[in-house]
């Protein structure tokens, strides 16, 4: 088969504008999904003048909330949590592919604890909800005065 070269260029601005329109609608799309899970999932640890971090939000049946932040070793933080569900829960950092995990406690509503940073680094309080039900955690963490 012979295409001469006005077809040929047809054919290639065709082809060209589909792939374009497909990367386009994939972008779009993992955009939005992305969004949607950092938007519901992960919140940045951000203290306030008096050294005090609040937070509530809704975790969706078989969701999870993330609360993370970069803390220095040898920080003391009073931190509770209460939920309307039993909640399975952590406080856990990344080293590499290395997950360490301080603190755990499953099936709870409440938690109300001290926690001390031993080695400085960005930590995370996690909740995973197994109900089938949506629930509210409420969060309050307050710096230790040293």
């Amino acid at each position: 088969m012979n295409i001469d070269t006005k077809s040929r260029a047809k054919i290639t601005v065709k082809i060209t504008a589909k792939l374009h329109f497909s990367a386009g609608l994939a972008l779009l799309a993992s955009t939005f999904f992305f969004s949607q899970h950092a938007a519901a999932g992960l919140v940045d640890l951000k203290w306030n003048e008096q050294g005090q971090f609040q937070h509530s939000a809704e975790i969706k049946a078989g969701g999870f909330l993330e609360v993370c932040g970069k803390l220095p070793a040898g920080l003391k933080i009073d931190w509770q949590y209460k939920s309307q569900q039993a909640l399975d829960f952590n406080i856990h950092y990344h080293e590499g592919k290395k997950l360490s995990v301080p603190v755990k406690h499953q099936a709870k509503q409440t938690v109300a604890e001290q926690f001390e940073v031993k080695v400085a680094q960005d930590y995370c309080w996690m909740w995973s909800n197994k109900s089938k039900e949506a629930t509210t955690v409420d969060l309050s963490l307050h710096r230790v005065a040293q």
